[in-house]
């Protein structure tokens, strides 16, 4: 009853995520959509639209077309891939550059590894929406590109910002969040090209999280890393824990490595108890935390609760022990209590410790539709 329950309404969420975006947010002026809307709900149409979330609304489109077949989500990812084909792409070094401003000019084309990552997770999405040679094309192009200027071929993984033409900016800054969004693109694009190098980098890359990545010991995953890959820092963040927990276990079935499958399940098991150190009563998850120092970071933000929903029906489902399908309906029950907008439609940037919103922008660079509505496909998917 509690998983027919929780799909039902991740179905009904779903549809309104998705429906924000394409009535709120679609720039019929200029092309795409915004860049920005405020926590009042009020669009800016001479905001910057940076590349991330415009790959962001292409894979959350192209994921809601697949998923339910619908004329509308179509016709956006469709709009969301022609703006980012035409304007997101550098035309003469490759890659994504990081901005534009709303009418396509570009303003900053530095090359960020994460950003080609979620690139890459868009466009192969949209691969699976509506297959072509140019755009599978250019997804090899970006992921090329990306093994010769940021991975680091002797100790594994990938590193900080690069110039318009890849010269390194950060060559001594390694950090899960490059690491994590590359390994979403790697897996998605893995799903539409099963090249035999790209098998051989996914499976590098899964093993560094469970060599390197993760404390053996705490099990959360360390944020920040030097070149050697000695960690740096004592943050920890439970929604990027609870969020490699899922994402881990999916790159790993998508090589078909029963090995490195019964591996990440284990990782996902340990990685997902490490982030439910940071669930609060209310079914609501923290943002950071020190692990030295014990301060919590005392918001909880949007998409660690998305994140959390996902990765504890994972661990249900690998464990079969009901206490994470519980804690996932709680956390949803927390979603609608406080997270939801009701007045102005999809979720806003989370709340403080007294349940008070945060005045932030509904809408951005930092927040588009992607963890919400792939938390409620991927559940929807997994409890069908």
């Amino acid at each position: 009853m509690m998983q027919t329950t929780l799909r039902q309404s991740l179905e009904r969420e779903r549809d309104n995520i998705l429906g924000f975006w394409d009535r709120e947010m679609t720039d019929h002026r200029f092309g795409g959509f915004y860049g920005k809307m405020s926590a009042d709900g009020k669009p800016d149409p001479f905001a910057i639209k940076g590349s991330v979330p415009m790959a962001r609304i292409l894979q959350s489109f192209s994921a809601g077309a697949l998923q339910t077949g619908r004329a509308e989500w179509l016709a956006a990812a469709e709009r969301a891939h022609t703006w980012f084909r035409q304007y997101c792409i550098d035309p003469e070094f490759g890659g994504v550059v990081w901005d534009t401003d709303y009418a396509g000019r570009c303003q900053d084309p530095k090359k960020e590894p994460h950003a080609m990552g979620i690139a890459l997770y868009a466009l192969a999405t949209w691969q699976q929406l509506r297959p072509s040679n140019e755009n599978l094309n250019l997804a090899k192009g970006i992921y090329s590109l990306l093994q010769l200027y940021a991975h680091d071929p002797v100790r594994g993984g990938y590193t900080g910002a690069c110039t318009r033409d890849w010269q390194p900016e950060k060559p001594d800054i390694k950090s899960v969040y490059d690491q994590l969004h590359i390994l979403e693109g790697f897996t998605a694009l893995f799903a539409v090209w099963q090249d035999d190098t790209l098998r051989h980098h996914l499976h590098d890359l899964i093993q560094l999280f469970l060599d390197k990545i993760i404390d053996p010991v705490t099990h959360h995953l360390h944020l920040y890393f030097d070149t050697e890959w000695k960690p740096e820092g004592n943050l920890v963040s439970y929604g990027k824990d609870i969020q490699a927990a899922w994402q881990l276990q999916r790159a790993a079935e998508a090589l078909g490595d029963e090995t490195l499958i019964q591996r990440t399940r284990e990782a996902a098991l340990q990685l997902t108890d490490a982030a439910l150190e940071g669930m609060d009563a209310d079914g609501g998850m923290w943002y950071k935390a020190n692990l030295e120092t014990k301060h919590i970071v005392e918001e909880k933000r949007w998409w660690p609760q998305a994140e959390a929903m996902v990765g504890l029906v994972n661990a249900w489902q690998v464990s079969g022990n009901e206490k994470y399908l519980t804690q996932a309906a709680d956390t949803w029950q927390f979603i609608e209590n406080y997270i939801l907008d009701r007045e102005l439609g999809e979720w806003r940037w989370g709340v403080n410790r007294d349940n008070t919103p945060i005045p932030e922008e509904k809408a951005g660079f930092s927040k588009g539709p992607c963890h919400n509505s792939r938390a409620c496909m991927e559940i929807v998917r997994m409890l069908q």
